[in-house]
């Protein structure tokens, strides 16, 4: 009544509960009565009392076929019986059917009853009553399905253990007259009570099948351990009672082992002959279900195809109609998996609707009959509103690390019986293998469309890609790679990497052997008979643990590209040479005009000594400075090639500041030098980089004009792959020296044409000293970059590769 005291079964059972008790009472006020007319009163109401019983039955019998009947109608429905029963209760009172109780003898306590022409009315109840129950059997099965007929099969169970105990013992009684054995009568409602309650009471309870199985199978158990107890003892005791002057303790503790050892193989033959006798019952195979549910997880990898092939064997095993699956969405909402719907349906249920939130609570199946029996509360009521209305009779949860994947509906059996305790613990199994599935499925569709991704990237990229594995396998050959190398995909993929091109393998070795990555190198390789321009970067990566994984490559074909940088030189020599020709035109032919004018003036003024003298000084310093123009010309059209040796960048930047400090002094220019760099040793021409700082510190100077600091200073660069300068310099360290001034700077218009030829701001300037010195740089392998800021001053940054240590110290 308790569990749930709205259900109207609930409350007839407890109605029927109360005439029982009404009906012990009377039989306690009959064993407390010594004295005669207290004990023919009482056993008159027992009589009476009984009556009653089999009106429970019929309350329960069609309150469980029909839960909505009201009081009135029910009483409509057994205005017979009621009939009989009043009739009976009233018959019970009379000398008609008991005459009086009397003792055989005084010590006596079990009284004699003396009954008259009416106990066989009485009687006759009874059997009427019995056989209106045995008539109402085929109908219950008839007109009920699921928990009706479930419950209806343990009320009937219930009273025919019971009320078979009380006739048997009644007659026994009667025809024996041992009166002492009516004292185990009050046994019949305890079974009767314990068989009923069960059936409508208990959220998960049994099929009376699987009841009945589990009776049949202990009852024999019994029955053939002791029988094998029994035959053992007897052999036992035959055969040592030669052997021994007393052979009791030998054969009780010999047949007991031999009792001990049979429990087992004993316990499983009970169980399979059981199992067939109940065979028409369709009892679930558990085991059966299990492995066929194991087998299908280990083979089936697709997510679609999982819960199609799973949903078949849930319907199949536990022959249901119907099978949902709804899955989960990343806010927790449930939508429908399976069976796919096509016109998109959206979410079946929602993270606060009420069959979730009882799922996550519980941790276990629930069956409708189940919400019906449990509590009223407001989330079993939703729980119960939103399974009827999804037309299911079962929900369950498949939980995987406390977290639920995926919600499984099953609508009715198409038996008509119930989902019991042994099929919900089967479901939640599997559901729970399933949820292990799923996961696996997600991840292996994951790690699918993530391969088919990368497929896809790699072979849209315009690069080649290649990786190799630790081992030097190839692990990755993309379509542009293919392409470039003239080599397939098969040829290449899970083979040693000595397959690809020389110059790629040496790549990859040097990637593998040192670990270290690198950028933009150019190199050549061949495809055919033609040797392909390609630049090249690579990079290493490592796992999570930090163990080595391999080497990538990612190269471009640089054909194009090299057509185009040959196309852009030979434009920009044209440029150039129009630029040269124009400077050289304009520097050479000012002093022409200066020779030409005096040679058209000598005829005429020759005789003037004070012109020959004039003529033949100017004539000299014009030609020496054409001289010089053509000098210059030719160190920047053919410089004198670099006689490369190891050398201290200090002592060549020392050296030039000296040449440069009576300008410097001149000008009143501070000079600030920090030559802090520890390592200086480069490779170089000291007397050509002492031209080029030369010209760097004159510059400054002609810059700051008067007054200023010019700032001179050294630092280490590491090598870093992701320096945008690396793939321009070796990899290895290099030494920066910073040249800056306070002067007045660059506009930003000229600083795209300061290292052009004869590009000057100088009114006396050439404009060759920067572009020799940018060649002079370039020659050895170092870069030049500028900075720059109208009105505050210029710094140009130079860098050089450094030599390292050893190759000092072998010099």
């Amino acid at each position: 009544l308790f569990s749930n005291y709205r259900r109207r079964i609930n409350r007839y059972f407890f109605l029927t509960t109360l005439i029982i008790t009404f009906w012990l009472s009377c039989m306690f006020l009959v064993t407390a009565s010594q004295v005669p007319k207290s004990l023919f009163f009482w056993t008159k109401q027992v009589s009476a009392a009984a009556g009653f019983l089999p009106l429970g039955f019929f309350i329960l019998r069609f309150v469980i076929a029909a839960p909505e009947l009201t009081f009135l109608n029910l009483c409509y429905k057994l205005r017979y019986l009621l009939f009989a029963v009043f009739s009976i209760t009233v018959l019970c009172q009379t000398s008609f059917f008991m005459t009086g109780v009397h003792f055989s003898n005084p010590q006596e306590t079990v009284p004699i009853l003396d009954y008259g022409p009416g106990f066989y009315l009485y009687i006759s109840y009874f059997i009427s009553s019995a056989v209106a129950m045995l008539c109402s059997v085929p109908r219950i099965f008839k007109n009920t399905a699921g928990v009706q007929r479930t419950e209806s099969q343990f009320l009937l169970l219930g009273w025919l253990f019971g009320f078979s105990f009380g006739v048997i013992l009644f007659a026994v009684s009667n025809l024996t007259g041992m009166q002492e054995v009516t004292r185990f009568l009050p046994l019949f409602p305890l079974v009767m009570n314990s068989f009923v309650a069960y059936g409508i009471a208990t959220r998960r309870i049994l099929t009376v099948s699987v009841i009945m199985q589990r009776i049949v199978a202990n009852g024999l158990m019994v029955v053939y351990l002791t029988g094998v107890y029994i035959l053992s003892e007897w052999l036992i005791d035959k055969a040592f009672q030669h052997v021994v002057p007393d052979t009791i303790y030998l054969s009780h503790l010999l047949a007991a082992l031999v009792v001990a050892f049979s429990v087992v193989p004993a316990h499983d033959w009970m169980r399979t002959f059981s199992h067939r006798l109940f065979a028409s019952a369709n009892l679930l195979d558990v085991d059966r279900v299990v492995v066929k549910a194991a087998q299908l997880f280990q083979e089936v990898s697709a997510e679609t195809n999982l819960m199609e092939k799973f949903s078949k064997l849930i319907a199949e095993a536990f022959g249901t109609a119907n099978v949902t699956l709804l899955r989960p969405n990343g806010r927790g909402d449930y939508f429908q998996s399976y069976p796919v719907v096509q016109n998109g349906v959206g979410k079946v249920f929602g993270s606060d609707d009420a069959i979730v939130r009882l799922l996550n609570n519980d941790h276990e199946a629930f069956t409708v009959e189940t919400l019906h029996r449990m509590r009223p509360s407001p989330l079993v009521l939703g729980a119960l509103e939103e399974l009827e209305k999804r037309g299911a009779a079962l929900a369950i949860g498949s939980f995987m690390r406390k977290e639920m994947k995926a919600i499984l509906l099953l609508s009715q059996k198409k038996s008509g019986r119930i989902y019991d305790l042994r099929d919900q613990r089967a479901l939640q199994l599997v559901c729970d293998q399933l949820a292990v599935a799923l996961e696996n499925a997600s991840l292996y569709t994951a790690v699918q469309n993530g391969k088919i991704y990368n497929e896809i990237l790699l072979d849209s990229l315009t690069s080649g890609i290649i990786a190799v594995n630790a081992d030097r396998v190839v692990t990755v050959f993309n379509q542009c790679a293919q392409v470039h190398i003239g080599l397939s995909e098969s040829t290449v993929i899970d083979k040693e990497m000595a397959v690809l091109p020389p110059a790629l393998v040496e790549c990859l070795e040097s990637v593998l052997r040192t670990q270290v990555g690198f950028r933009d190198k150019d190199v050549c390789i061949k495809s055919g008979d033609d040797d392909i321009p390609i630049r090249v970067s690579g990079a290493i990566f490592h796992g999570y643990t930090g163990e080595l994984l391999g080497a990538l490559l990612a190269f471009d074909d640089m054909t194009l590209l090299k057509k185009m940088e040959e196309q852009i030189r030979r434009t920009d020599r044209l440029s150039s040479i129009g630029t040269l020709s124009a400077g050289m035109a304009h520097e050479i032919k000012n002093p022409l005009v200066t020779i030409k004018t005096f040679t058209q003036l000598l005829p005429q003024q020759y005789s003037d000594t004070e012109f020959r003298h004039t003529f033949f000084d100017l004539v000299g310093q014009e030609v020496k400075r054409i001289d010089t123009i053509v000098n210059r010309l030719l160190n920047f059209a053919r410089p004198a090639k670099a006689s490369l040796k190891p050398v201290s960048l200090h002592d060549v930047i020392d050296n030039s500041l000296r040449l440069a400090e009576q300008q410097l002094a001149r000008h009143g220019i501070a000079l600030d030098r920090h030559l802090d760099a520890t390592r200086h040793v480069i490779e170089a021409d000291a007397e050509q980089l002492n031209q080029t700082f030369v010209n760097f510190f004159l510059n400054a100077v002609h810059a700051m004009k008067k007054g200023g600091k010019l700032t001179v200073q050294t630092t280490i660069v590491n090598f870093s792959p992701d320096d945008p300068q690396a793939g321009s310099l070796p990899n290895v360290d290099r030494i920066q020296v910073d040249v800056q001034d306070t002067g007045c700077g660059i506009a930003p218009e000229d600083m795209s044409k300061i290292f052009d030829p004869f590009f000057t701001t100088k009114e006396d300037g050439v404009g060759l000293g920067l572009s020799v010195s940018h060649g002079i740089i370039q020659e050895h392998s170092g870069t030049i970059d500028v900075e720059s800021e109208k009105g505050k001053g210029t710094v140009f940054h130079v860098q050089f590769p450094l030599l390292a240590p050893q190759e000092k110290k072998d010099e």
